[in-house]
């Protein structure tokens, strides 16, 4: 396989082996960071919002160390795995690595290649979040998913009016979207014209244009509060869709 389609990440995190452990090796863990799991048969199944959901197996379990996801392709072979290692230090923190391997062969693999490379920055950058500021709390999870046939750029202008800034990293904001409860935090994450993300006192709040995969998206984390996730994601998804809608339906600010 060709080294470019293996992609590779790492972060260190103030916590125990432990504690990574649980958080790559449990659906529990996995919802805190990534988005909601859960086991489904015998599989373990993510729900990526707006009806998306993937399922795959655990194809190694190394308990504390390393364990692999994936799903078995036509001729018994994972077409796409996700490896996770975890190496402890002795300052207390942990290393963790993430290997992705099994990209599709087409001609736009290096923008879907570029596009999983950003989301798992993002991903990886809420994990190191969740234990610096909300570490042992119960996440609630919302997420809501739209495909969409408009360019990015227009996209993601239409979305940072809807939500009435376009703020820096580091900025404090409060954001507007229309019917729906203001988001007050501090600018956390920002990646160009591709994600926003937003750390509140009870979570996060991440906006993602995803232009390699027409899709818009939000994914929100509320540690430690009650939240009514079915009347939220239903609320955020009909933002979403509206977003990746017709220009015509816009109701920017």
């Amino acid at each position: 396989m060709d080294e470019r389609r293996r992609l590779a990440k790492e972060v260190e995190l103030a916590a125990t082996p432990d504690e990574v452990w649980e958080a790559i090796s449990t659906p529990e863990g996995m919802s805190v960071w990534f988005v909601p799991h859960e086991r489904v048969d015998g599989e373990v199944e993510a729900d990526f919002g707006g009806g998306n959901t993937q399922a795959g197996q655990v194809l190694a379990w190394e308990p504390g160390e390393r364990v692999v996801y994936g799903a078995p392709g036509p001729d018994g072979e994972p077409p796409m795995t996700l490896e996770f290692l975890v190496e402890g230090r002795g300052d207390g923190t942990t290393v963790l690595r993430l290997v992705q391997s099994g990209f599709f062969g087409g001609d736009d693999w290096e923008a879907e290649y570029d596009g999983f490379g950003k989301g798992w920055d993002m991903f990886l950058h809420n994990l190191a979040e969740y234990f610096r500021h909300f570490s042992g709390r119960p996440v609630a999870n919302v997420v809501a998913t739209a495909s969409t046939t408009r360019p990015g750029a227009e996209v993601w202008a239409d979305l940072v009016a809807r939500l009435g800034a376009d703020p820096a990293l580091g900025d404090r904001v409060r954001l507007t979207p229309e019917g729906l409860e203001p988001v007050e935090g501090v600018v956390d994450l920002h990646i160009g014209s591709v994600l926003l993300g937003v750390r509140t006192e009870q979570g996060f709040y991440r906006f993602m244009v995803d232009d390699a995969h027409h899709m818009v998206n939000t994914i929100q984390y509320f540690y430690g509060v009650q939240v009514d996730r079915e009347s939220r994601s239903a609320a955020w998804q009909a933002w979403v869709d509206d977003l990746a809608g017709a220009p015509g339906h816009g109701r920017g600010r």
